[in-house]
Formats: structure tokens, C-alpha cells, sequence
């Protein structure tokens, strides 16, 4: 018997009754199974599979709803058990009482699973993103603001009954209370149709790298940021990176002795460049991944001591050949330091065969994006969170994605949310060494953007200008919505 409790509510009513409705059904099937009813099994078998379809529409919907990053993974998981509950409930009506009672043993496990790794684990990462009060209910003012009762005649109007209440807001104000917007670049869709396995065998490595390469090419559109991207967010970049893969790195992993073997063994024919790496051993990602190691590896610079003691690092004519094709065509493109070893290691971090690396990097953003509105830029459905939370959210990225990845979150933060200044920046870097030389080591790319940034005074002076401006209209806000400031009807919006 399971039981229904409160810490598994979403708080969002219509997905809640259904999840309480799940509990109720899966109760009911295991009471039918233990008494060896066949019409009552027959119905909770019909009540489940008419169940599901409905609910799965309405979670998709509201998930869409509030941008959920994992939306696809999710729409997987319900058609995965879709598939596997219609192919059981099939079964039970063919078969004999034999049959019937091995479907019902298979469905309750089922069930049980469902209810623990989905509608408790993965459901609760919706929760997060849900107005904090049901639809219905009025919506609060943004937190932090401490108002009063609204008297007559200020920002805050009720509107018919069972609706939000809503703000009537001048031109100047409306933006402080949307939510943050920025840009996504598009994913490719996966390459397919191939004749010829070495071609899907890189179109597949192409694929893992864009997968990552893509995800760091967020921005924001509305920020100004006087200073270029790092190399990883330019879409150039990513373009000019993968004709250095297959000059450089490809042939040595087409060559592979067991990468040709994976062609003897499965209809690659029929694979894209995303369902290949589904018939990948662990043998084979380790051979990929060596092949790859070593093709960059062959890319080092090696240290060379000359005739008079001086040590000096020695540069490859490919190394040399690398390093005019990964060149922007401007300064403004992009910044690129002289590709050396550490270049050449951030390089080789970004293909992992054995992982894809897309929803996890999507999930750690969207704990950033949460936390940076909960504490610098709260809205309407937000809960202030205490200072610093977004500084240790991003300190624990390093538990949750490649170290060397955490260099270019840093900066997508940066890019993307507008109140990360590059004193933010500067405060960040000093939990990770004691001077810059030890913080280098760590965020390379972070200390060599505020070298650049503190070359420019003006970039500083404009950062602490647009903050100061921030917070005279959230008090000007404040004022509004509490009523001591009038503002005509005709400019409200």
C-alpha cells in the first residue's frame, strides 16, 4: 500500500490529483492482484491505460509552459511507459489466467517504479518552477517588496473574480516584473542516411561536441557586453572547431581496429548521429576516446632546453596549422589566446563518448537561472534567496560537470544575466585561490576576460551606472505599487 503525502505535491492542482489519482490505482491493482478478481483487474487495467493518456498531456503542457529544460527526456519517459503499460494491457486481455497473473506481477513493479524514479524524483524538479500559488489564487507582488494594502487609485487593480490579479504599470516599469529572457541556440537535428560507416562514425563524435559547444552559445540579446565572447560561445568558433576535428582527430579514431569492427557487428545503416553511440561498448568509448586523447596529445607543445640552459617551448608545424584555422575573422568574434597545451587540454574535455553531457549541462544552468533570479533579479513568482546562493551554486558546478567546463558557465552567467558584473566576476574568482596566479589555474579564461575588462575603466563605470540605475526603479517600483507615486491612467499599460 502506497501512501500519498504532502512532500510529494507540486503544487500545481490539475498534476497533483493526478499524481494522488496514480497512488489510488496502483493501490487498487495490487488489492485486485491479491484477491484474484479478473473484472476488477480488467478495470484498473482499462482505468490505467485511459489514465495515462490524459495526464501525459496535461504535464507536457504545463511543463512546456514554464520552459522545463528536460521537457524532451520527460515526453520520453511517458512514451516509454505508454509503450510498456499498452504492451501489458494487451497481453492481459489475450491472455490466458497464466499470462494474466505474470501482467499484473509486471505492471504493479512497473507502477511502483513509475511512482519512485518519475512522479517523486523527476516530477519534483517541476515544483521549482511553478508559481508558488495555484493559477487561480492571486498573484502576489514580487517578494521583497513589503507593501501595504493598495489604496485606491495605485498600480495594483483586481480584475473579474477567479482571475490573477493584475498591475496596471507605466511603460517604464512593465520590464521589472517579466522574467528573465535570453537566447537558446537551436540544437541540430541528428544526421542520418549515411552510406558509408567512417562518415556516421564522425558525424556521430561532430554530434557530442556540438551538443556541448551549442549549450554554452546562450546570450542575452538585451545585455551590452563591450568585451567578445570566449571562444566556446561563438557559433564561429564551433564551426571553424570542427574542421580542426576532422583535419587533426577523425582519421586517427576512423582508423581505430575497433571502431572498423563496430561496422561488422550492427546495421549501422540504419543509425543517425545520435543512435549510434547506443551500440557503443564501453570498449569501443574507450578506444575512441584514447584515439582522440592521443591525436590532440600529438597537437602539445614540447619543452625544448636550447644550447644556453634557456628552456623554451617548441611549436609543431600542425600545432602552428591549428592554430590559423581555429583564428577568428575579427577581433570583435570572438577571444582566443594563442592556442597552446592548455588550449589544447580544454579542447580534448569537450568529447566524453561514454556521456552525453546536454540535459546534465541543461540542468545545471537551470539551477543557476533559478538562483540568480531568486537572488539578484526576483519577480513575481519567486522567493528571495539569501546573498550569495548564486555564488555557491556556481562553486558547486564543479561537483557536476568537467572542471574545465565551469570556465565557460561562469562567463555564459555573465553573458547571459544582466546583474552579473564583472565585479561579480572578480568577488567569484577570490573563493578559488589566494592570488590571480592561483585562480588562474583554475578559471583561466574568467581571470583572462577581467585583464581585459580592467584594461577598459569605462566598462566598470557603465556597470556600476546601470546598477545604481536597477535599483532607483525598483524603488521607484515599490513606491508605485505602494501607492505614493500617481502616475496618469493614460501612461499605464
Amino acid at each position: 500500500m502506497i501512501v500519498w503525502r504532502e512532500a510529494m505535491a507540486l503544487g500545481a492542482p490539475a498534476l497533483d490529483a493526478d499524481n494522488r489519482k496514480l497512488v489510488d490505482l496502483v493501490n487498487a491493482l495490487q488489492q485486485a492482484a491479491k484477491l484474484d478478481t479478473a473484472s476488477g483487474l480488467e478495470g484498473v487495467f482499462d482505468d490505467l491505460s485511459g489514465f495515462f493518456q490524459a495526464h501525459f498531456q496535461r504535464e507536457e503542457a504545463v511543463l512546456a509552459a514554464v520552459r522545463f529544460p528536460d521537457l524532451e527526456a520527460h515526453r520520453k519517459m511517458h512514451a516509454d511507459l505508454a509503450a510498456g503499460i499498452g504492451l501489458l494491457c494487451r497481453k492481459f486481455r489475450d491472455g490466458d489466467e497464466a499470462e494474466r497473473r505474470t501482467c499484473t506481477g509486471l505492471l504493479a513493479r512497473l507502477l511502483n517504479e513509475w511512482l519512485i524514479n518519475h512522479v517523486i524524483r523527476e516530477d519534483l524538479k517541476l515544483k521549482p518552477l511553478l508559481p508558488k500559488k495555484p493559477a487561480a489564487m492571486p498573484v502576489p507582488p514580487p517578494p521583497g517588496l513589503d507593501l501595504p494594502a493598495a489604496p485606491v487609485g495605485t498600480g495594483r487593480r483586481a480584475v473579474d473574480a477567479g482571475r490573477d490579479v493584475e498591475y496596471s504599470l507605466p511603460p517604464e516599469f512593465a520590464d521589472l516584473l517579466k522574467r528573465l529572457e535570453f537566447a537558446v541556440p537551436d540544437l541540430p537535428p541528428p544526421q542520418g542516411g549515411f552510406t558509408d560507416f567512417v562518415a556516421l562514425c564522425e558525424a556521430a563524435v561532430c554530434r557530442r561536441l556540438d551538443r556541448v559547444m551549442v549549450f554554452f552559445q546562450r546570450h542575452n540579446p538585451a545585455i551590452r557586453r563591450e568585451l567578445p565572447p570566449v571562444f566556446l560561445a561563438a557559433p564561429e568558433f564551433a564551426e571553424k572547431f570542427r574542421k580542426a576535428v576532422a583535419r587533426f582527430v577523425l582519421p586517427a579514431i576512423a582508423g581505430s581496429r575497433q571502431v572498423r569492427n563496430l561496422a561488422t557487428s550492427i546495421d549501422w545503416a540504419s543509425l543517425d548521429s545520435d543512435t549510434f553511440w547506443r551500440h557503443v561498448t564501453p570498449q569501443i568509448h574507450s578506444s575512441i576516446m584514447g584515439n582522440w586523447q592521443a591525436a590532440w596529445d600529438a597537437l602539445r607543445l614540447v619543452p625544448v632546453v636550447k644550447d644556453d640552459g634557456t628552456r623554451i617551448w617548441q611549436v609543431k608545424d600542425a600545432t602552428k596549422e591549428l592554430r590559423v584555422l581555429l583564428e577568428p575573422s575579427s577581433p570583435e568574434s570572438y577571444d582566443l589566446p594563442k592556442v597552446g597545451n592548455r588550449e589544447i587540454e580544454t579542447f580534448a574535455s569537450l568529447l566524453d563518448p561514454a556521456s552525453d553531457w546536454w540535459e546534465k549541462l541543461n540542468r545545471i544552468w537551470q539551477t543557476c537561472v533559478d538562483l540568480y533570479e531568486q537572488e539578484k533579479d526576483p519577480r513575481v513568482f519567486q522567493q528571495k534567496a539569501r546573498d550569495g546562493a548564486l555564488r555557491d551554486g556556481l562553486l558547486n558546478t564543479f561537483n557536476r560537470a568537467p572542471e574545465r567546463w565551469v570556465d565557460f558557465l561562469v562567463l555564459s552567467c555573465h553573458r547571459v544575466f544582466p546583474r552579473i558584473s564583472t565585479q561579480f566576476l572578480e568577488t567569484f574568482t577570490h573563493n578559488l585561490g589566494r592570488n590571480e596566479a592561483d585562480r588562474e589555474k583554475i578559471l583561466p579564461y574568467t581571470i583572462r576576460y577581467l585583464r581585459q575588462a580592467r584594461e577598459r575603466p569605462e566598462i566598470r563605470r557603465r556597470e556600476m551606472m546601470e546598477e545604481a540605475e536597477w535599483r532607483e526603479r525598483m524603488q521607484r517600483l515599490r513606491d508605485f505599487l505602494a501607492g505614493r507615486v500617481d502616475v496618469p491612467a493614460r501612461d499605464a499599460v
